[in-house]
């Protein structure tokens, strides 16, 4: 495998249930395939993942803040890419309080390419948030106009992810 020669796979088919198999085989047909797979998928998938990057608010909103007590394993604010064979997924987390009307995040231009919207899970007794991101980079948090006077213990808290092509 090493060298470069192929591993034959086969399979058998049952005649009686027409159930596809693996027939049994030795030991060393099988020693060294988990490599010669790993490699083979290493060489030939195209996969990035730029990991979770973290993303700075303004005065006065809080980041971070929430769902961090022992066992709620709360998640920072951050966003990430990941492309499998050229499919990219983006995908955004918010863990934000003391949001006011436009709110404005900048993350870097050019990360998404088409704008989004959508809306973000807020505290219990809050509507939800309208968010909308542009791609040269700007998040716009939208609370409820009707929905007055938030104070420092409302949040909004989410994960959201969308494919960006």
């Amino acid at each position: 495998m090493a060298n470069g020669e192929e591993i034959p796979i086969v399979w058998t088919r049952n005649q009686r249930t027409g159930e596809y198999r693996f027939p049994k085989t030795h030991v060393d047909g099988v020693v060294g395939l988990d490599e010669y797979v790993e490699n083979t998928v290493k060489d030939n998938v195209k996969f990035n993942d730029t990991g979770w990057i973290k993303y700075d608010v303004p005065s006065p909103v809080e980041k971070d803040t929430l769902f961090k007590s022992t066992g709620e394993n709360g998640f920072n604010c951050g966003y990430r890419i990941i492309n499998i064979l050229g499919v990219e997924t983006f995908y955004i987390r918010f863990n934000l309080r003391n949001i006011e009307e436009n709110t404005n995040i900048q993350i870097p231009s050019g990360l998404i390419k088409h704008s989004q919207s959508f809306t973000l899970r807020s505290s219990g007794s809050r509507a939800p948030v309208k968010v909308a991101i542009r791609p040269e980079g700007s998040i716009k948090l939208y609370p409820v106009r009707s929905d007055k006077d938030w104070t420092s213990n409302d949040y909004v808290y989410q994960e959201v992810s969308f494919l960006n092509n």
